[in-house]
């Protein structure tokens, strides 16, 4: 019975759209939000901000914006593609389908819509550094981007020129995707983006790369890296965690639950560094929902709501403020009405600014240093969409599942443009360790791609600390859901979508034995 779900399912992929809905254009324009948007103010923190101690911590943060330039999102020919060239357009993540237009889209597969006509809200790069102070090789450095999500090729790419900015050890960079189903498509299944977007050293008109205008995703990260620990200071660093339930809660399990009863991961958890004073130095922002409230029909590169959260919470703390996604497999957003998407979408995000504002009232402070460990994990591919994916060259450039595939590809002029034969992922998984001693510990846990509410319990129950499960970082590996829920879908909802987007059932036992394990022990 499997077999035939799985060949129905690889046909539908292949012949129609089986991983959207409808794409109707919207005309291109900003939605800022107004600086005169009122600011969401919380009473301070008990005792004098002038007597933070900032004996253990050092921390800054920074931004840069990533939005494409015109000519990027006007489209590249590019010249490496056999047969047929493409004219490669700066694709939204997410949403879409396949309609044939003709023989390029036999060498040029993607299931993306139409690509986008311009530019939302603002799209950034954002970097939060944080080091103990007795131990400075304890340096983490957080960064997120506005997309979809990211293959391991480009992983790897931001990370290495993150960790040289940064001088730190690559599994050191915890890199996420703040998933906005209306930013880049870095994973290649929708369309790609041009690679001067990516990566824009030297001046190529014909490759729309102008370094003076804006330079490429790896040095925008780079540089906001450089500028942050430029700026380390002593820091004074503590936490809030609630949990959203009931009218309080802002997200919905996305799957079938037609009497609102089923909950998605409810944590939401804020990590901030202050100086002595009490000036905010750096802010990370965790919570469970899809930001997926535009929907199909926008066009613009945008944020969806995260834009919303930001942008309140940086006008209200005057410091970036990032944002990981945590386990969100099954978890949408539940939005407030409003007539117009745009709106609606930021008035989600201002929900969930507030909601942080709130949680805050209770701050715990972390002391103790920190322990940074990172296990790997080899994760094999035995979904048979992906392996069909990779044999249309649909990962080229965004992901690598061959062995030795990123040295073959530097080594091999023209290997890229091969058919992949996508055997296997390798990725790191993070545990880190924010304090010491009973009741003073805020753990991190690394999640590679998008886990369910089942995954998130297992893993939160590995300890008895609060933890912030840090989703889509590291890797993008699509949903994880743990044994007892893969299949699961078909018989509850008579829906495979989860299972379809994913390595397969062997993930979770995968990432369990080479990596939880271990890190738990």
């Amino acid at each position: 019975m499997k077999t035939v779900q799985w060949n129905a399912l690889l046909a539908c992929l292949l012949l129609s759209a089986c991983l959207g809905s409808g794409n109707d254009v919207v005309n291109g324009s900003r939605t800022d939000v107004s600086e005169e948007d009122p600011l969401i103010i919380v009473d301070p923190p008990p005792g004098n901000p002038s007597v933070l101690d900032t004996s253990e911590f050092r921390a800054a943060s920074a931004k840069r914006n990533i939005d494409p330039t015109p000519a990027q999102i006007q489209g590249v020919l590019t010249s490496d593609i056999p047969v047929v060239g493409k004219l490669q357009q700066f694709n939204l993540g997410g949403y879409g389908g396949f309609a044939f237009n003709g023989p390029e889209d036999i060498v040029n597969f993607d299931i993306g819509g139409p690509p986008a006509n311009g530019i939302g809200d603002g799209t950034f790069v954002r970097v939060f550094v944080l080091e103990e102070q007795a131990e400075s090789a304890n340096r983490l450095v957080f960064v997120t981007i506005d997309a979809i999500g990211a293959g391991n090729v480009i992983q790897n790419k931001l990370k290495a020129a993150v960790a040289q900015a940064a001088n730190v050890p690559p599994n050191n960079v915890l890199f996420a995707q703040t998933h906005s189903h209306s930013g880049a498509d870095l994973q290649g299944l929708w369309g790609g983006v041009p690679a001067s977007w990516l990566n824009c050293e030297q001046a190529d008109s014909a490759q729309a790369c102008d370094p003076v205008l804006q330079g490429g995703l790896y040095q925008l990260a780079a540089q906001a890296a450089a500028e942050a620990v430029a700026n380390l200071q002593p820091a004074y660093v503590d936490y809030a965690q609630t949990v959203l339930e009931g009218e309080a809660r802002l997200n919905n399990f996305r799957r079938c639950d037609p009497d609102d009863s089923r909950m998605p991961d409810p944590t939401l958890t804020v990590l901030q560094a202050r100086s002595a004073e009490g000036d905010v130095l750096g802010s990370v922002l965790n919570y469970s929902a899809h930001p997926t409230v535009l929907g199909a029909s926008n066009r613009l590169v945008h944020t969806d709501w995260v834009g919303g959260a930001l942008r309140t919470l940086e006008q209200n703390f005057n410091s970036t403020v990032l944002f990981y996604n945590g386990a969100i497999a099954d978890s949408s957003p539940r939005a407030p009405a409003a007539e117009d998407p745009y709106e609606r979408a930021n008035a989600m995000g201002v929900a969930v600014a507030q909601a942080s504002m709130n949680a805050l009232g209770q701050r715990k402070k972390v002391e103790g240093g920190m322990l940074v460990n990172h296990a790997t994990a080899f994760l094999p591919v035995t979904n048979p969409l992906f392996v069909g994916a990779g044999g249309l060259r649909s990962f080229n450039g965004y992901y690598n599942f061959t062995p030795l595939g990123e040295e073959l590809a530097a080594n091999i002029p023209g290997f890229e443009n091969f058919p992949q034969v996508a055997l296997y992922a390798e990725t790191p998984v993070s545990r880190i360790q924010l304090g010491q001693g009973d009741g003073k510990v805020l753990e991190l846990v690394t999640i590679p791609g998008e886990g369910s509410k089942g995954m998130a319990d297992t893993i939160r129950a590995r300890s008895d600390s609060p933890m912030m499960l840090l989703g889509l970082t590291h890797n993008s590996l699509g949903y994880i859901l743990t044994e007892d829920e893969f299949g699961n879908g078909l018989f509850e909802c008579q829906s495979f979508y989860e299972e379809t987007v994913s390595l397969g059932p062997l993930t979770t036992p995968a990432l369990n034995l080479q990596a939880y394990d271990p890190l738990f022990d």
